[in-house]
C-alpha cells in the first residue's frame, strides 16, 4: 500500500462482510456503552433509554441489510473506510427498490419508524432528550467516545487497507 502524501491514503478494496462484522460489534459496544451512560447519569430515563437502546439497535440491524445490498449491487460505493458505515451511502431511489425487493428490509425500516415514533411520543422523552444533551458533555461519554473512535481507526487500518499514518 502505497501512500500519497503525508496524511493521505489510498483505498485497496470494497468493505467485504468481515469488515461490516467487525464494524457491527464496535457499533454496538458503542451503542450499548452510551445507554448504559444515560441511565446511570438519569435513572428516571430508564423507560425512554431502553426503547432509545432498542431503536439504535434496529437501526444497526438496518444498515447491515444496507450494507448487504451495497456489497451485492454496487460494491465500488463500500470503498471509502469504516466511518461511511455509519450512514450507508444509498439514494432515496435505491432506498425504494430495497424495500419493493425485501421484505426482511420492509420489516426492520418499519420497526426502526415504529420505536422512533414511539421514543418521542413517551412521557419521559423530554427529560431524555434533556439528559442525553447534558451526557455528552461528560468526561465519561468522551472516554468511552475517545475508545470507540479509536476502535473505528485500527479497523480502518485493518479492513480498508489504510496506512496507519493516514488517519
Amino acid at each position: 500500500m502505497l501512500g500519497i502524501g503525508s496524511g493521505t491514503a489510498l483505498y485497496c478494496s470494497a468493505l467485504d462482510r468481515s469488515a461490516w462484522r467487525a464494524y457491527e460489534a464496535v457499533e454496538e459496544a458503542w451503542i450499548r456503552d452510551r445507554h448504559a451512560l444515560l441511565v446511570e447519569q438519569c435513572p428516571d430515563c430508564a423507560d425512554a433509554a431502553a426503547i432509545d437502546l432498542e431503536l439504535k439497535l434496529a437501526e444497526l440491524q438496518r444498515r447491515a441489510l444496507q450494507f448487504e445490498y451495497v456489497s451485492k449491487h454496487n460494491p465500488r460505493l463500500l470503498q471509502g473506510g469504516m466511518w461511511q458505515l455509519a450512514s450507508i451511502p444509498l439514494s432515496d431511489a435505491e432506498l425504494g427498490k430495497m424495500a419493493s425487493a425485501s421484505a426482511m428490509y420492509r420489516k426492520q425500516d418499519a420497526l426502526v419508524r415504529r420505536l422512533s415514533d414511539t421514543l418521542r411520543q413517551h412521557p419521559d422523552y423530554d427529560n431524555f432528550h434533556r439528559a442525553q444533551t447534558r451526557l455528552w458533555k461528560t468526561p465519561d461519554y468522551h472516554s468511552v467516545h475517545r475508545k470507540y473512535s479509536g476502535r473505528l481507526q485500527e479497523l480502518n487500518r485493518i479492513f480498508a487497507g489504510i496506512e496507519a499514518g493516514g488517519l
